[in-house]
């Protein structure tokens, strides 16, 4: 039996376009690699988007998809980080059907595991939950009993433990200026 393979975390700046983040989503499903999760938002400090991907691949796979990701056009700076050098988050929201005579105990499943109902109809309660994947693999196995009618998970958010150096500035290109083509 083989040791799983340790989880890496990718953070990657890129231009607010389809085309930069086309090509980054391209490179990653040519190298088929192990995507545990992968969240896109707005990158701090940039007008560009910052990808966040947590990977269970070898080592030397994850280096090669790194240099290829830094050469990529539209690619401000790729930051990676073991797992455990990172707090990392994923974020749960389940719909579980409310029977009157089960609340009480819905209620306090719902208070152990910190998270929250953001929604009630009569039928059903919506819940959501922040944590390390574990946790939140819990909190499902412990809502089971009151029947989970469905939920979606979102990919984990990674901020490193350690102070990352300062963005290098991006150099500033003059726009071209129009040339005449003679006749």
């Amino acid at each position: 039996m083989t040791a799983p393979l340790p989880a890496t975390v990718v953070l990657v700046e890129l231009d607010d376009d389809l085309l930069t983040l086309n090509r980054v989503i391209g490179i990653m499903r040519r190298r088929n690699l192990a995507v545990a999760s992968l969240a896109l938002g707005p990158s701090p400090g940039l007008e560009g988007r910052g990808l966040t991907a947590v990977l269970t691949d070898d080592p030397a796979t994850v280096s090669r998809l790194v240099n290829q990701l830094r050469k990529t056009s539209g690619v401000a700076r790729v930051l990676v980080h073991p797992e455990a050098d990172c707090l990392t988050r994923g974020q749960l929201l389940v719909s579980v059907r409310a029977a009157p005579r089960h609340l009480a105990e819905l209620l306090d499943a719902v208070a152990l595991y910190d998270a929250r109902i953001v929604e009630e109809t009569p039928e059903a309660l919506r819940i959501e939950a922040t944590g390390a994947a574990p946790h939140l693999t819990a909190l499902l196995r412990a809502l089971e009993p009151f029947s989970v009618l469905g939920y979606t998970w979102g990919g984990a958010l990674a901020l490193p433990r350690t102070s990352s150096p300062e963005p290098v500035p991006r150099p500033v290109v003059p726009p071209r200026a129009a040339t005449a083509v003679p006749a």
